[in-house]
């Protein structure tokens, strides 16, 4: 699989998502993520259905733990989901660097205009291994090419609810912040969910300690690259900003920011 490693962290999380799916008496229905799961090896090169597996070793035995607390977190952003077409019914739903993500048939789709995007290749093999199934608009392309927002507000820019489950912790801070700034200048009545780490294990020993784990751990050299001291900070990104939920997420909160909600 041609993918970097920072996008191979959506194969991480949705191995998460199928070891607790397919648990006895488990409390998170994600059927999907297991037969995503199953298609992505059958498609996978050798050492990468190797490195699966052991992944998927590890979540099932010393690492479950992690994989709670990734489910936790979808968890979390899906109840925003279910909470935000309650009250805007036939609202727009994008799921920003979406990966591997299965939410689409974790929520009443049906009561929503549901679209994805992520990078290309990402994209490619989301609809290779999921083409039968797949009933919403993905898009190939880069978050950080705001064109993506002219194509989804063609017939308006209001109710929309934009997920972004893992996101921006990976971004340079200066394109972080621009996106989230453009993001509130460009879309009415909606609202941007967004999971954050500390500001602090994006610096230094933290920083070099995170990068040591993704290699360790996960078999991945990644580290984080824009985290906040708290969470209001976001509201110093533009002044149409407004944060109004937190919640516990997996390393960092899960933060309901409102969007020109006047």
């Amino acid at each position: 699989m041609d993918l970097s490693q920072v996008s191979r962290t959506a194969i991480l999380t949705l191995i998460c998502r199928a070891v607790e799916a397919e648990k006895n008496r488990s409390a998170f229905n994600d059927p999907m993520a297991v037969l995503c799961l199953e298609r992505l090896m059958s498609i996978a090169s050798g050492e990468d259905k190797r490195w699966i597996t052991g992944k998927k070793r590890r979540y099932e035995g010393i690492g479950a733990r992690d994989a709670k607390a990734l489910v936790r977190r979808a968890k979390v952003f899906d109840n925003a989901v279910h909470r935000f077409i309650e009250v805007h019914p036939s609202c727009t739903v994008i799921n920003l660097a979406c990966g591997l993500d299965t939410r689409f048939w974790r929520i009443e789709n049906e009561k929503c205009n549901y679209i994805e995007l992520d990078l290309p290749e990402v994209i490619e093999i989301k609809k290779a291994i999921l083409k039968d199934h797949l009933g919403y608009e993905a898009i190939g392309g880069s978050v950080l090419d705001t064109s993506w927002i002219d194509k989804v507000t063609l017939n308006g820019n209001t109710d929309f609810l934009l997920l972004a489950e893992g996101l921006f912790m990976w971004f340079a801070p200066q394109d972080a912040v621009r996106l989230i700034k453009e993001i509130g200048e460009r879309f009415y009545r909606s609202q941007l969910v967004l999971d954050m780490v500390s500001e602090k294990y994006t610096k230094g020993i933290w920083k070099k300690l995170f990068r040591l784990h993704s290699r360790m751990e996960w078999g991945l050299d990644v580290a984080w690259t824009f985290g906040i001291k708290d969470s209001h900070d976001i509201e110093s990104y533009g002044n149409s900003l407004k944060v109004i939920g937190e919640e516990k997420g997996s390393t960092g909160p899960v933060i309901s920011v409102s969007i020109n909600a006047s």
